[in-house]
C-alpha cells in the first residue's frame, strides 16, 4: 500500500468512527456537567467516612460515578481526606473515579457495546476496593502526611476545598445555565484533545497493524497480556472515556476480554500526568508506589476477567 492511500485508508476510518463517537461524546459531557454542578462535594464527602466495610464500598461506587478525569479527582480526594476520610476510603474513591464515570459508561455503551457498561462499571469499583486496601499498608506514612494538604493543590480545581476547609468558587458566575456551560466547555477542553489523539490511534492500528500482532501482544489468557495493558497509557493521557475507540479497535483485531478491561481500568490513571499531579500531594516516590499498585491491580483484575469470560465480548 503507497502512502497516499494508506494515508486516505486511515483519514477515512478517522472520519468514519468520529461521526458515530463525537455526538454522543458532547452528550455525555454535558451530562457531567450537569451532574458536576448540582451534586456538591460537602455531600460527597459526609457519605464516604466511616469504620463500616460498606462505607468502602460507597466510596468506590460514587467516585465511580462521578464526571471528573483523574486531575479533576485528586483535589475531590484530598477534600474527603481532611474531612476524616480514611486512606482506603480516599483512595479506593480516587481509583474508581478515575477508573469511569457515568458520562463514560454511557460512552463505553455506544462504542463497544452495552454488555461491556456493567463489566466497567463492576470492574472498576472492584479495582478501587482492591488498590483502597492496598494503599493502606503500601502508603501509610505519606497519607498520614497528606492529610493536611498544600493549600496550592486543593485551590487547582474551582469548587475543591480551601486551605481553612471551606468551601467555594474560584471564578462565580450568576445562573446556574452559565455555570453548566461553562463546565461543559471546560471538560471539553480536557477530554477533547485525547479523544481525537485515541480516534488517530485507532485509525491507524485499523489500516496498519496485522491482527496477529494484536493476538500476539494482547492475548486473552495470558498475564502479560493484561499487564502491557495497563501500562499502555505511560506515554499518554487519557482521561477514563477518551481510550475507548482504540479500545474498540483492538477488540476487532483480537485482543482478548481480560486484556481489554486491564486497560480501561489502568489507562486513565497510569500515566506521566497523574504521576505529576498525586506526587504533589504524596510525593514522588509514594505516587510511584501508588501507580505501581494501579497497575498490578488492573493486571490482577484483566487476568480474573480473562479466565472467567475466556470468549470476550463482542463490539
Amino acid at each position: 500500500m503507497d502512502p497516499s492511500s494508506t494515508a486516505i485508508s486511515i483519514g477515512r476510518v478517522f472520519l468514519d468512527t468520529s461521526i458515530e463517537i463525537v455526538p454522543l461524546f458532547l452528550l455525555a459531557l454535558l451530562i457531567g456537567a450537569l451532574i458536576e454542578e448540582f451534586v456538591s462535594e460537602r455531600f460527597i464527602a459526609r457519605f464516604l467516612t466511616g469504620r463500616h466495610p460498606g462505607t468502602m464500598v460507597l466510596a468506590a461506587i460514587v467516585g465511580a460515578l462521578i464526571p471528573l478525569c483523574t486531575c479533576g479527582m485528586v483535589p475531590l480526594a484530598v477534600a474527603i481526606r481532611r474531612r476524616g476520610g480514611d486512606v482506603k476510603h480516599t483512595f479506593g474513591f480516587l481509583t474508581a473515579g478515575a477508573a469511569v464515570s457515568i458520562p463514560v459508561l454511557l460512552l463505553t455503551w455506544k462504542v463497544i457495546g452495552l454488555e461491556w457498561v456493567l463489566a466497567r462499571l463492576v470492574a472498576s469499583v472492584a479495582f478501587g476496593l482492591l488498590v483502597g486496601y492496598a494503599s493502606t499498608v503500601a502508603l501509610r506514612r505519606a497519607a498520614a502526611r497528606s492529610a493536611e494538604p498544600a493549600p496550592a493543590l486543593a485551590a487547582e480545581i474551582p469548587g475543591t476545598i480551601g486551605s481553612r476547609g471551606e468551601e467555594f468558587e474560584v471564578h462565580p458566575i450568576p445562573g446556574r445555565v452559565r455555570s453548566v456551560w461553562r463546565r461543559f466547555l471546560g471538560q471539553t477542553r480536557e477530554y477533547a484533545p485525547w479523544v481525537l489523539v485515541s480516534l488517530v490511534l485507532a485509525a491507524v492500528v485499523d489500516v496498519l497493524v496485522p491482527g496477529h500482532w494484536i493476538h500476539v501482544l494482547y492475548g486473552q489468557r495470558t498475564t502479560v497480556g493484561s499487564l502491557l495493558a495497563s501500562i499502555s497509557g505511560v506515554p499518554f493521557y487519557f482521561c477514563s472515556g477518551a481510550e475507548l475507540p482504540l479500545v474498540k479497535e483492538l477488540l476487532a483485531k483480537g485482543m482478548g476480554f481480560g486484556p481489554a478491561s486491564a486497560m480501561m481500568l489502568a489507562v486513565p490513571i497510569v500515566n506521566i500526568p497523574t504521576f505529576g499531579v498525586v506526587g504533589k500531594w504524596l510525593g514522588p516516590k509514594s505516587a510511584l508506589v501508588y501507580l505501581a499498585l494501579c497497575v498490578l491491580g488492573a493486571t490482577a483484575l484483566g487476568v480474573l476477567a480473562g479466565l472467567l469470560l475466556p470468549a470476550g465480548l463482542g463490539v
